[in-house]
């Protein structure tokens, strides 16, 4: 599996990290890259790319760009034989099932882990960073998701409010200030209020972002920055959101890494702190 090849790069020169590293992260843009363009971009040769393809055992450029679209379409990185809807039936041994949940769950962290954007991950990390206050608005799954964010945020003394909780959405966009940062979390884009509310944001130069699987919904449309995770399952349709949960909150968590990872000794200092108190203090004896 060349994706495989590509991540694993402890055999790489430096020169091939960059080329590996700028297909990973481009995994979308692949059918239309040109060798030229990989090689102006990650500051290399035509050349280099041909020997790059020898190492990972391929004939040239074009079966590498092949074999990498085939892998990531195609559903290559999910087993096929499990439906991401209906992972299980009634006729399905308990061995069948842990093991279908197993396959389905791993595959979509690695989809959504191929198909993350870099640099829109980068600019949701340096605002959360940046801002004096944080406002997470999710309903249902993508709630639970927001809250493990939100108290891993907590933990780093971040001031971080679930919207949506005690009714108050409307109250905080109203108070919202330029420099909050406003997070929407929501796979299908579908949510008539929250479109209100960020266009209501955009107007007062606050600019909201949004983790979405459909970056052309409505809501999409007005936020500033939007974070596409894979539409790995149905909105109306399925057994649970087993691949939405997961993939939304694989994504939040790498976006707290990245937060963490900015400043890590005082950050693992203050989180140690936060632990410490909450043990020491309230603990039971």
């Amino acid at each position: 599996m060349i994706l495989d090849s590509l991540r694993n790069s402890a055999s790489f020169n430096e020169t091939d990290r960059a080329i590996a590293t700028y297909l990973l992260n481009h995994t979308g843009d692949l059918k239309t890259l040109t060798m030229a363009k990989l090689a102006q971009e990650t500051y290399t040769s035509n050349a280099t790319i041909i020997r790059f393809c020898k190492k990972l055992g391929l004939s040239g450029y074009r079966e590498l760009i092949m074999q990498l679209i085939q892998e990531i379409s195609g559903d290559y990185l999910l087993a096929a034989t499990v439906d991401r809807n209906r992972p299980f039936d009634s006729t399905d041994s308990i061995e069948a099932i842990e093991g279908n949940l197993a396959n389905l769950l791993k595959g979509i962290i690695d989809q959504t882990k191929i198909e993350l954007d870099s640099a829109k991950l980068s600019i949701i990390a340096k605002a959360v960073l940046s801002a004096p206050r944080i406002y997470i608005f999710a309903k249902g799954e993508s709630y639970l998701a927001g809250c493990i964010f939100r108290n891993n945020l907590l933990k780093l003394d971040r001031h971080v409010t679930m919207a949506d909780d005690g009714g108050l959405q409307t109250l905080h966009v109203k108070n919202g200030k330029p420099g909050d940062l406003f997070l929407f979390l929501s796979y299908s884009g579908i949510h008539y209020d929250y479109s209100k509310y960020a266009a209501t944001l955009s107007e007062r130069g606050i600019k909201p972002c949004l983790i979405t699987a459909f970056s052309d919904s409505v809501l999409a449309r007005q936020c500033d920055t939007v974070l596409p995770i894979p539409k790995s399952e149905r909105v109306i349709g399925k057994v649970a959101n087993y691949s939405s949960l997961v993939s939304l909150t694989y994504t939040l968590q790498v976006i707290y890494s990245l937060i963490f990872n900015q400043d890590y000794q005082e950050n693992y200092r203050v989180k140690h702190e936060a632990d410490s108190f909450i043990f020491t203090s309230f603990a039971e004896i």
